[in-house]
């Protein structure tokens, strides 16, 4: 009897440890959740959730705007769009594998330094999405023009780069330098309008445009704000000179694409030779300005602080000085 419970008790020893192991251990579907869940899940402005499965550490950027706010909250990147100015650049990254143009990005490249995270722009690399998922490239595409733009992206690099305490005190910096600003406004606002010119067309732009949510952190009366956007480009509509001469803004300010020169003498030549504009108070009180492509023309970022106090100086010399 003795010989024959000895197996019977080493058995159900083998039983008890293989039950505990066991209930130590996550059930299969736990396992594969936590594998899906990976590092980081978000969704990105192209409403995509994109799975970070480990912290990158071989980032592409494809939009100097974008590089300059990695880099702003301790993030890196190993390539970057190929760029004229190079003044924008942080000087860590001025080394780094050039890709082609913004818009014109070398896809074979690209994959060839097998990144492990690509930021894009929303509405100019979607297609470049699925050659890069079929290489396990996760994409964010991403869109910033406004202040509230800025700051969400220096968060979400924060929380990409796992330097979120850093990034949130880099948000709060420019939220204050920001405030030194505004907190000056006079009680009475003036009427603006923001003109975008290029060498062929003009069009005003709206409160969703750089230069129009500059505007409004500086509660200016944009008198095209109610206008119906363009079908192609939700930050500008149609530009109507009777519209304009109806609204008689205190202060005209343009955003120019293209040479420079050739636009501002288009303008110049229009408001000049054609009657209409000669009444309006802005012109007859040459409050005609253009505004400088890297604050208004390309999203500031870190910067964005000196784009509200350019416009301020710019509608408020009496408040902020005339230096420009």
């Amino acid at each position: 009897m003795l010989r024959t419970q000895k197996p019977v008790i080493v058995i159900s020893l083998l039983l008890v440890m293989l039950t505990a192991l066991l209930s130590g251990c996550p059930a299969p579907a736990d396992r594969a959740k936590e594998a899906a869940s990976g590092y980081l899940t978000v969704e990105d402005d192209a409403g995509r959730a994109v799975t970070l499965p480990r912290k990158p550490e071989r980032i592409v950027v494809l939009s100097t705007s974008y590089l300059d706010l990695l880099y702003a909250v301790g993030g890196q990147a190993i390539g970057r769009p190929t760029t004229p100015q190079s003044e924008r650049l942080p000087p860590e990254a001025a080394v780094l594998t050039e890709l082609g143009q913004t818009t014109n990005i070398d896809v074979e490249k690209l994959i060839a330094l097998q990144p492990d995270l690509v930021i894009a722009y929303q509405g100019l690399h979607e297609k470049l999405v699925p050659l890069l998922n079929a290489n396990h490239v996760p994409v964010l595409l991403l869109k910033m023009k406004t202040y509230e733009d800025v700051r969400a992206k220096l968060l979400l690099f924060g929380e990409i780069a796992g330097t979120g305490p850093v990034a949130a005190s880099v948000a709060q910096q420019l939220t204050d330098r920001v405030r030194v600003v505004t907190d000056r406004l006079p009680a009475r606002s003036r009427k603006v309008v923001i003109l975008h010119a290029t060498a062929k067309n003009i069009t005003v732009e709206l409160g969703s445009s750089i230069a129009g949510d500059v505007a409004g952190l500086l509660q200016l009366r944009n008198i095209a704000a109610e206008s119906l956007p363009l079908a192609a480009e939700q930050a500008a509509a149609p530009f109507s000179l009777e519209k304009l001469v109806e609204g008689d803004p205190d202060v005209i300010m343009v955003t120019m694409m293209g040479k420079t020169g050739e636009v501002q003498k288009r303008l110049r030549d229009e408001v000049e030779n054609n009657p209409a504009w000669a009444g309006m108070r802005a012109v007859r009180a040459k409050q005609v300005y253009f505004l400088p492509g890297d604050l208004f023309q390309l999203n500031p970022g870190v910067r964005y602080d000196e784009a509200v106090a350019y416009m301020a100086r710019v509608v408020y010399p009496e408040v902020y000085g005339h230096g420009r």
